[in-house]
């Protein structure tokens, strides 16, 4: 019994000494689309932008955790072939990292990461809408840098690179028939059947050490 409350004692000891610290985000995303016929148009479909709050743990020498709730939601500026989604996401995140000091006022960071989206989506069709809930795995890379701009307060920025659910904006798939010929509209898993896609996402964030 002495063993096992000694051992409860030092975990909590030890937690207790990992730095932590909050913090807040915003930033935005765009998927790659194939085919672009400029550099700015290669990561433009289904613009979107939000912010979140996350939370990160220090572990083991540069070793850190972090876990993430964001929301983002589309911008509406899809390209005129493109079909107009209207989504909206909630993203649940956890990612494993390291750091190193760059320099002597700014620190750097690479992450990996794995999360969820929760995402609402709609598009319209003739007088009616079409919606659908999805609930999405995605997986990413990125790398930041903040610095301290008073004791505990950090500022910075990260980039990321994301797999995730994505859909085809081919607008084809919702033209109307002819007035006069009367069809049933698509289904909404067939208008949004995703599948895996890129994106590029940037993000700016505060962060305040407990």
């Amino acid at each position: 019994m002495r063993i096992l409350l000694a051992s409860l004692l030092a975990i909590s000891s030890t937690a207790a000494a990992d730095p932590m610290s909050i913090g807040f985000r915003i930033g935005g995303y765009g998927f790659r689309r194939e085919g672009a016929s400029s550099e700015t148009q290669t990561w433009d479909q289904c613009r979107m932008n939000g912010l979140g709050l996350f939370g990160n743990r220090t572990m083991r020498g540069p070793l850190f955790v972090e876990a993430g709730l964001d929301t983002y939601f589309s911008t509406n500026q899809a390209q005129p072939t493109d079909l107009p989604i209207d989504r909206q996401s909630a993203l649940v995140s956890m990612a494993g990292g390291v750091r190193t000091q760059l320099t002597s006022w700014l620190r750097g960071y690479a992450q990996l990461g794995v999360g969820l989206e929760l995402t609402r989506v709609a598009v319209p069709y003739g007088d009616s809408t079409i919606r659908d809930n999805k609930a999405l795995p995605d997986g990413f890379f990125g790398i930041g840098g903040d610095i301290e701009i008073s004791t505990g307060t950090y500022i910075g920025a990260s980039m990321r690179t994301l797999v995730m659910g994505n859909f085809d904006y081919d607008a084809a798939k919702l033209q109307m028939p002819p007035s006069n010929q009367w069809v049933s509209p698509p289904k909404a898993s067939e208008v949004f059947s995703a599948s895996p896609g890129f994106a590029a996402q940037a993000q700016f964030y505060v962060r305040r050490d407990l």
